[in-house]
C-alpha cells in the first residue's frame, strides 16, 4: 500500500515465530487422533433437589406466622390481670373478680323451704253464697327471710316488709349497703302487685366496676304462689336505690324497683 513500508524480518525472529505456530499444529493433530487429554474443568455444581429448589417463604409471611404462634401460645395460658380497674373486670356483668362475698348457707336454704299450698275452704260471702276461699301458702316471703337470717325482731302480729323495715330502721338494724346474709326489702308498688313491699335474702355481694352492685338473692312468693326463685341475679345502684333483676322469672320486667335499704342480723 502506498505510504507504508513493508516489515522486514530478520531470520532469527522468522525462526522464532514458527515456533509457536509449529506447536499449535502439532497438538491439533494430536488431538484430531485422539492421543492428547483435555484441559480439566472445573466440576459442575451438582443438582438441587426440587424441595431445594423453591424459594424461601418471605419473612413476612414468617412474621405472621410467629404472631399467630404467639397469640395461641397467649390464649393458652390463665389470665393474670396488670390492672384492677382494667382487666380484672368481668366484660359480661363488670363484677371486680375476686371481690365477691357470699354466704355458705346449704343446708339452711334446705330447711326453710317446704312448699305448702293454700288449703281452700267454702264460706258464705255478703250475700249468702256459698264460695270457696283459699288460704295463704307458705312459705310466704317474709317468712322465708326470717328463716334464712334467723332475724325474730320487729314482730308486729301480720308484720308486713316495709313495717319490718321500719322497725328495723328505728332499732339500728339497717344499712344503704348490701351485705350478704342480709334482708333486701322493696318498697311498696301497687302497680306491681307488691302494696306492702317485698323482701329478697340477699345471698351473695359482688361489687362493680361503675359502683354499682351485683347481688345474687332468692325469694319466695314471687308469682303470690309461694315458689322458690333461687340464686337469681340483680343489680344494686345505691345512688338511686333501685334495683334491677337481671335473671330469674321478674329478670323481663323488673328493671327499676324502688329498694328501702338492708336489714340486719
Amino acid at each position: 500500500m502506498p505510504g507504508i513500508r513493508p516489515l522486514r524480518l530478520s531470520a532469527m525472529a522468522a525462526t522464532r515465530g514458527s515456533l509457536p505456530l509449529l506447536a499449535l499444529l502439532l497438538t491439533t493433530a494430536l488431538l484430531l487422533s485422539g492421543c492428547a487429554k483435555p484441559a480439566p474443568v472445573a466440576d459442575a455444581a451438582p443438582p438441587v433437589p426440587a424441595a431445594q429448589a423453591q424459594p424461601a417463604a418471605p419473612a413476612a409471611q414468617d412474621a405472621e406466622d410467629a404472631e399467630a404462634a404467639r397469640m395461641r401460645e397467649t390464649a393458652g395460658k390463665p389470665h393474670s390481670p396488670v390492672t384492677p380497674d382494667d382487666a380484672a373486670c368481668d366484660p359480661l356483668t363488670g363484677v371486680l373478680q375476686g371481690q365477691c362475698v357470699s354466704m355458705n348457707q346449704e343446708k339452711v336454704r334446705g330447711q326453710c323451704y317446704s312448699l305448702r299450698p293454700g288449703a281452700t275452704t267454702t264460706k258464705k260471702d255478703k250475700k249468702g253464697k256459698t264460695v270457696k276461699v283459699t288460704g295463704r301458702c307458705q312459705p310466704q316471703s317474709l317468712i322465708y327471710a326470717r328463716c334464712r337470717t334467723g332475724i325474730d325482731t320487729c314482730r308486729l302480729g301480720d308484720t308486713s316488709p316495709v313495717q319490718w323495715f321500719a322497725c328495723a330502721q328505728r332499732n339500728g338494724a339497717t344499712t344503704r349497703t348490701p351485705t350478704p346474709g342480709s334482708v333486701m326489702v322493696l318498697d311498696a308498688n301497687k302497680g306491681r302487685g307488691m302494696p306492702t313491699g317485698h323482701p329478697v335474702y340477699v345471698e351473695e355481694t359482688c361489687p362493680n366496676k361503675d359502683g354499682t352492685w351485683t347481688l345474687r338473692i332468692t325469694h319466695t312468693n314471687y308469682d303470690r304462689q309461694c315458689h322458690l326463685d333461687q340464686d337469681a341475679k340483680v343489680r344494686f345502684n345505691p345512688k338511686t336505690m333501685q334495683v334491677a333483676f337481671l335473671t330469674g322469672p321478674w329478670g323481663c320486667w323488673a328493671k327499676d324497683l324502688r329498694v328501702m335499704g338492708f336489714i340486719l342480723r
